[in-house]
């Protein structure tokens, strides 16, 4: 807790990390937030290669406090340009724990924002071109993530009926762990 509820809380600043090789900008002071009240700030966080998390320092008239900010599986993926033939034998090589899928139905008028949708909720690069999605109802996007020094590919295979609005999300990736989580986001991005 930064402070009580009923009190004022002064001269809100948060500070940069000093280590770590995260950047964030967009951070403004806040003059004043009053007592039962919340206030936002939208800030960018470019969390370099090897972390999922910012430490940041949140510093009021009355002190200095830590915070961590936790960052999305999904948005730290860093996306990546593969031909459709790469894509596909890596695809091949990533099949049994490496593979997740999940079914969906699209809300009315989805299919076409289909394309839109993934790349807004996976920072992914588009392998397939969107008229192939609108002719097709298939899409493959691809990605990776640094686990240390080494590079992990996540390939994003989307197919949807358009007159029905069923369809399957699969995800590739060398890390079972991240395949798991990155299939529920994409099956709750493609459902709303």
């Amino acid at each position: 807790e930064i402070a009580e509820k009923d009190s004022v809380i002064r001269r809100v600043r948060i500070n940069p990390p000093k280590t770590g090789g995260v950047k964030v900008t967009g951070l403004t002071e806040i003059a004043e937030i009053g007592p039962n009240a919340s206030t936002t700030m939208n800030i960018n966080v470019d969390a370099g290669m090897t972390t999922r998390e910012a430490k940041l320092d949140v510093r009021t008239a009355s002190g200095t406090h830590s915070a961590t900010l936790a960052l999305p599986l999904e948005e730290i993926i860093r996306p990546s340009q593969m031909s459709l033939d790469t894509f596909t034998s890596s695809a091949k090589s990533l099949q049994g724990f490496n593979e997740g899928k999940a079914k969906f139905t699209l809300k009315s008028g989805g299919f076409d924002r289909v394309p839109t949708k993934v790349l807004e909720t996976v920072n992914v690069m588009p392998v397939t071109s969107e008229a192939t999605w609108d002719d097709e109802g298939d899409g493959k996007w691809a990605g990776s993530i640094s686990k240390g020094a080494m590079s992990e590919r996540v390939l994003i295979s989307v197919s949807a009926d358009e007159s029905s609005g069923n369809g399957t999300a699969t995800v590739n990736c060398d890390d079972a762990m991240i395949t798991a989580a990155l299939v529920g986001v994409l099956k709750k991005a493609l459902s709303s």
